[in-house]
């Protein structure tokens, strides 16, 4: 079986290669070819330029990532500008020293961070979203929190003079989250990628089903001996019985 999904990975490879000498060959051929004007009524055309075959278009992906409001105007604005309200001045900050990356925005003392941090546009990466498994832990003015459960403070004292709060500092993990835009729908490793998981999909059930029998020929044991047993105490039932008729006899 092995045999068999090794020879089928090495033709697909085989045919991939062949497919891209091909393109070579053909792109190689129509730069070098020449055209002459053309005579035909249908075939207008007399340039070289236009009597070249058309260049095939790239795929273009169905669904991008849209522009925030920021990058459509060219520039950073004010989380007021943005439409966010707020008493509570919060920064969140993406590593540290020059490389430290900054969003500042407003929030409402009580609201959840999760939905600051997605106002904001500040990529947090989570996992449970129970608050359990700290994938999204935070650093927030020397105490961690989780912002998937977690909310602004509601008992921050304002400033005497002021009456502002004084800002919050949100220190997030860094990620490296990359946004890939969809592709072909298959190539040569996915069909490589599939077959290894077949592979390990069937050495798998080998195993599981090993463990199986295994424990299924336990069991049938386990039952061999209680029928034992049952069977040896009925027959001294069954003698009892008959020593205890031929006495009374």
């Amino acid at each position: 079986m092995i045999l068999r999904v090794l020879l089928i990975v090495a033709a697909l490879l085989v045919v991939d290669n062949n497919k891209q000498m091909d393109c070579h060959a053909f792109s190689a051929t129509s730069s070098s070819a020449k055209t002459t004007p053309s005579k035909s009524i249908l075939y207008m055309s007399t340039s070289e330029t236009e009597s070249r075959p058309a260049k095939e278009e790239r795929y273009v992906p169905k669904w991008k990532k849209k522009a925030t409001l920021a990058e459509t105007i060219g520039q950073d604005l004010d989380p007021q500008d943005k439409g966010l309200v707020g008493s509570v001045p919060i920064t969140f900050q993406q590593g540290e020293g020059e490389n430290a990356t900054r969003i500042e925005t407003t929030a409402i003392p009580g609201q959840s961070l999760k939905l600051v941090a997605s106002q904001a546009g500040q990529f947090i990466k989570y996992g449970c979203g129970k608050g359990e498994c700290g994938t999204c832990e935070a650093l927030c003015n020397g105490k961690y929190l989780r912002p998937c459960i977690d909310s602004v403070p509601v008992d921050l004292i304002p400033d005497a003079t002021t009456g502002e709060y004084a800002p919050l500092v949100i220190q997030v993990k860094g990620t490296r989250a990359k946004v890939v835009s969809s592709g072909k729908f298959f190539s040569v490793k996915s069909f490589i990628l599939g077959f290894w998981n077949n592979l390990l999909g069937m050495a798998g059930f080998v195993r599981d089903r090993r463990a199986a029998r295994k424990n299924w020929e336990e069991r049938m044991k386990n039952e061999e001996d209680i029928l034992k047993l049952t069977m040896e105490k009925k027959r001294r039932k069954r003698e009892a019985a008959e020593r205890a008729a031929t006495e009374n006899k």
